[in-house]
């Protein structure tokens, strides 16, 4: 059958259709008569681009530890205030870095499944001293269950306040979420699978800090501390609450009860969306539709999309990591 004019698929604006994305796939074709399922047909992952991200990501940190050593030692800032920016800057690339594990999560750092998850361990997850076999668990029971009180990426069940700014700062918030999750069969088989990255991480980071302190840098095992223990897990949990969180949520539901709703926004790709929001983070709501597809071809995605009936449920959902920021904030 020919098809002479784009299909547009009717559209519910009151959902963003993050768990039920499948149905309207069979219905999506742009202004050139290309269904959405040939289109999905020509994407491939690029995978050099990723490991240069990821490199992106290793020299940031590495510049991070020489510039909080050197600075002090030439007067050009004090040693506190070294390790203080060192401490923000270590735990903003290190949450850069962690992304990628939800790319090894999806076996999309290598055309080998096997090897992805090598790559995944060896790269990233030490530094969480996890394993990505363990995350991909969670992972996946967050795309079947968003939105609902069994989802186990929950930080966005907190209303975003002066709280949850201390709690993230100090740690509270990742012991609480952590406490939360309940453990199953899956997992505690998964967990088999990577059991010595966890132990291999924490090594790693006893010789971090052994190396920096030995070495006479005081000031960056500071600095590496408060980033790995501190920044790290507050940049994270306040990306992960900009993603998901409501604008009508209320501050006063306990959403570990009821259901908060499946609510998925999209970003910019300017220079700080694409690092604060990398490995696609920034473009989220096309991950839910597409969770298996690599990060690097979102951009395509999102460009044929914008070309279909759906380009109003993107622009609906269309923000800024600062704009959400504003609406969602309340002091308490």
């Amino acid at each position: 059958m020919t098809i002479d004019t784009p299909i547009r698929p009717a559209i519910d604006m009151a959902t963003d259709y993050s768990k039920s994305f499948h149905l309207l796939r069979p219905q999506i074709v742009d202004s050139r008569g290309i269904r959405y399922h040939d289109f999905l047909k020509s994407l491939s992952p690029r995978y050099r681009s990723v490991w240069l991200d990821i490199a992106l990501g290793y020299a940031s940190l590495l510049a991070t530890c020489v510039l909080v050593v050197a600075l002090p030692s030439r007067g050009l800032l004090s040693p506190w205030l070294a390790a203080a920016i060192g401490a923000i800057s270590i735990g903003f690339w290190i949450a850069y870095l962690q992304l990628f594990i939800h790319e090894g999560a999806h076996f999309n750092l290598s055309p080998d499944r096997e090897r992805s998850d090598f790559i995944s361990n060896l790269l990233i997850a030490w530094m969480i001293g996890s394993s990505v076999q363990k995350y991909r668990v969670v992972h996946f029971q967050h795309h079947r269950e968003l939105g609902g009180v069994n989802d186990s990426e929950m930080t966005y069940f907190f209303p975003l306040n002066l709280v949850f700014i201390a709690k993230g700062l100090f740690g509270i918030r990742v012991l609480e979420v952590l406490s939360s999750r309940k453990a199953t069969q899956e997992q505690a088989v998964s967990h088999q699978r990577g059991k010595y990255v966890g132990l291999a991480g924490l090594i790693a980071h006893m010789l971090i800090l052994a190396a920096t302190y030995f070495l006479g840098s005081i000031w960056l095992s500071l600095s590496w501390i408060a980033g790995v223990g501190a920044i790290f897990p507050f940049f994270g949990a306040l990306r992960q609450l900009l993603e998901h969180r409501d604008d009508r949520a209320s501050p006063g539901t306990n959403y570990f009860n009821t259901d908060h709703g499946a609510y998925t926004r999209i970003f910019g790709s300017d220079p700080f969306s694409s690092i604060f929001g990398g490995a696609g983070f920034n473009r989220h709501l096309l991950h839910h539709w597409e969770p298996s597809l690599s990060y690097t071809n979102l951009p395509e995605l999102e460009s044929y999309l914008l070309d279909t009936g759906v380009a109003n449920v993107i622009a609906m959902r269309r923000s800024s990591y600062f704009q959400t920021f504003m609406t969602l904030f309340h002091v308490r």
